[in-house]
């Protein structure tokens, strides 16, 4: 972020002083930020204002331009958070935090409101039932059986892309009855004090084409000799089978969808985390378990409704409990 870095660096901080502060913010928070940067030094050029000196009614005046141009109420919120980075009001605290700015984006919240993506969610069983057809596992192909693996892995835990990415054969331990994953990455929701540092997926003995287990198995031994010294579990099915990323896992996740006659136009792959949830919540699983496996920010808000605080990394009945719903 070279704008962010010249704003630090007029402050008289170091380049390393500055270098340390940038990494503040995570890889995809700063490439969020970029183009409402780039947009705010357009905007300044235009006004004759210096950017990097701006005040917050400048940067009020910004955000009223973005509305003007009927920008959604998420992408102005994510403006006001980038402006927080070169905007410091004199009187302290933040520009994001200012009274003025959150009125500003409390009048934009009310005449375009921020409404759930999905107003219905589609059936668990559907993707279920379609993945209990890919079996026996033997007798898949790589492609179908990384597809099974991936859709599995994010139904019965619960998580984003981002963490389904993070899982490594290095750090898992795999077992007859369960796998666990230790993930040595940074998450979305990481915070000092909070990680999901364990995922533990325990096996299904009622239904084996839906084990996690078993097809974590076969999907392990098939990819052992392709594998090299990659470490990451999920590996692109044709050569040279290399470790793939989170767009592709998403692509896997709306593969699956499709095939199983989900409209896709409608959902997409992070639909997998509301669906899988929405199904356990129904199904009157615990919001506790639900919340702990899912690892939202604000599982700790649940806490004064247990005896003991709410940990991340405690849960590990989401996935049995899901699958003893459906089946």
């Amino acid at each position: 972020m070279p704008f962010v870095r010249e704003h630090l660096t007029s402050k008289g901080l170091s380049t390393r002083a500055s270098g340390v502060i940038l990494q503040a913010w995570k890889p995809g928070t700063q490439k969020q930020y970029k183009s409402y940067l780039q947009r705010w030094e357009l905007y300044c050029r235009e006004q004759k204002i210096n950017p990097v000196s701006a005040s917050v009614i400048d940067g009020i005046n910004f955000l009223g331009d973005l509305y003007q141009k009927k920008l959604s109420y998420s992408a102005i919120n994510s403006a006001r958070s980038a402006l927080s980075t070169v905007i410091f009001p004199t009187e302290g605290g933040t520009f994001g935090n200012h009274p003025l700015v959150t009125r500003f984006l409390r009048g934009v919240f009310t005449t375009r409101p921020s409404l759930p993506r999905y107003q219905e969610i589609w059936d668990v069983s559907t993707v279920l039932s379609y993945l209990r057809t890919l079996h026996p596992l033997e007798s898949l192909s790589l492609q179908l059986l990384t597809l099974k693996t991936t859709m599995l892995l994010a139904l019965l835990s619960g998580q984003r892309c981002q963490t389904i990415h993070a899982l490594e054969v290095s750090h898992m331990t795999l077992t007859d009855k369960n796998c666990i994953f230790h993930i040595q990455k940074l998450l979305k929701t990481s915070k000092r004090g909070k990680h999901l540092g364990r995922l533990e997926f325990r096996s299904f003995e009622e239904d084996k084409k839906l084990c996690i287990v078993t097809v974590l198995t076969e999907y392990v031994n098939r990819t052992k000799l392709t594998r090299g010294s990659h470490t990451q579990l999920l590996l692109s099915f044709c050569k040279p089978f290399k470790p793939v990323s989170t767009d592709t896992i998403a692509r896997w996740l709306k593969k699956v969808l499709e095939n199983a006659g989900i409209d896709i136009n409608k959902y997409g792959a992070h639909s997998t985390r509301a669906a899988s949830t929405s199904a356990a919540k129904a199904a009157n699983v615990s919001v506790k378990t639900i919340m702990d496996a899912a690892g939202w920010a604000n599982a700790g808000t649940f806490s004064k409704f247990y005896d003991k605080p709410i940990s991340v990394t405690e849960s590990v009945n989401f996935g049995v409990d899901l699958l003893k719903a459906q089946c």
